[in-house]
């Protein structure tokens, strides 16, 4: 696909091409200064391992935006973030990206905005037209590790990700924003798949989504129980004897309006959660040895709950129950 190279972020642009920002600011001097905090946390060795990676983010919204900052900030060195969406002021309450001041705007190009306001030391590469068929490869060629967050009911964009990167031997990413808790996932070239998880081949993903997109409302109410079963081992309850419990807000926003409940405050929480796993995944063979817990593959997976002080660990046996 096209790529066009910058220094500085326009105002506007066609979305037909891939837009590449390269450093305004590529001084070594600059770099060492500002993640300086990051050292004895981390080595020196191995702030090069994240100063040399390149990271993909897929959607950025509540999760994307944030974590796109985060790992900016820690000093990643090429961010590729891709989104087709504008943002609308519901997006206010909790996307990195969102202002008053840019509604019906691209949330790819607002994003690296923002980015490239925190610092311009890093490189950006933007997909304003989202994971497509035609963007797909040069997306993720190349990447060290990506973040699949795209929109939730986006099936078809998300089959397409998981299956380029198996091609590329790229390791995804995905975890959710779920009331207070957060999923963890960790899909490799090895690992159940996402085609699994959802149960549907891209094929039967692509001719749902252009249903439900037409106003089918059975195939909208299938993509919700596919996806839901995908992301999901278990939904927290914290009001079983409201009038309205959790499951049932959820259920009501997700089928009636096709909205997915979120507080403002849980994608920091569950970004954070992301952005340290990752750092530490792109860090696993710097030869530094750690007493941590290794990401399990896909069934596994890792969920913290911030209402509940409590994490769990898994590496097999939900997904069968859910199926």
């Amino acid at each position: 696909m096209n790529v066009i190279e910058f220094i500085d972020i326009p105002k506007s642009l066609k979305r037909g091409c891939v837009l590449r920002f390269i450093p305004r600011n590529p001084d070594p001097k600059y770099y060492a200064q500002r993640i300086d905090r990051n050292l004895g946390v981390i080595t020196g060795e191995e702030q090069e391992i994240l100063r040399n990676s390149v990271v993909g983010i897929a959607g950025t919204g509540g999760m994307g935006g944030l974590i796109a900052a985060q790992l900016t900030r820690v000093g990643i060195g090429e961010i590729r973030i891709a989104d087709s969406e504008t943002f609308d002021v519901s997006n206010i309450n909790r996307q990195f990206g969102a202002l008053r001041t840019n509604i019906g705007k691209s949330k790819a190009l607002e994003t690296a905005r923002m980015i490239r306001a925190i610092t311009d030391d890093v490189t950006l590469e933007v997909y304003p037209q989202g994971i497509t068929e035609e963007s797909v490869k040069t997306f993720v060629s190349g990447c060290d590790v990506i973040c699949d967050e795209i929109e939730f009911l986006a099936i078809d964009a998300r089959i397409l990700l998981h299956q380029q990167a198996r091609t590329h031997n790229v390791s995804l990413l995905n975890c959710n924003s779920v009331w207070f808790g957060s999923y963890l996932f960790l899909y490799t070239p090895q690992s159940m798949t996402m085609e699994e998880a959802i149960g549907l081949s891209y094929e039967k993903a692509k001719e749902l989504r252009y249903k439900a997109m037409t106003g089918d409302i059975e195939a909208a109410a299938l993509i919700i129980k596919r996806m839901t079963r995908a992301v999901a081992p278990g939904l927290p309850e914290y009001r079983p004897h409201a009038t309205e419990t959790d499951h049932q807000a959820f259920s009501r926003r997700l089928y009636e309006e096709g909205r997915v409940p979120i507080l403002g405050t849980n994608p920091l929480f569950a970004a954070g959660f992301l952005a340290d796993r990752l750092v530490l995944y792109l860090l696993r063979k710097s030869g530094t040895p750690r007493e941590i817990r290794l990401l399990p593959e896909m069934p596994g997976y890792l969920y913290m709950d911030a209402a509940c002080v409590e994490g769990k660990f898994s590496t097999k046996g939900w997904f069968d129950d859910v199926c």
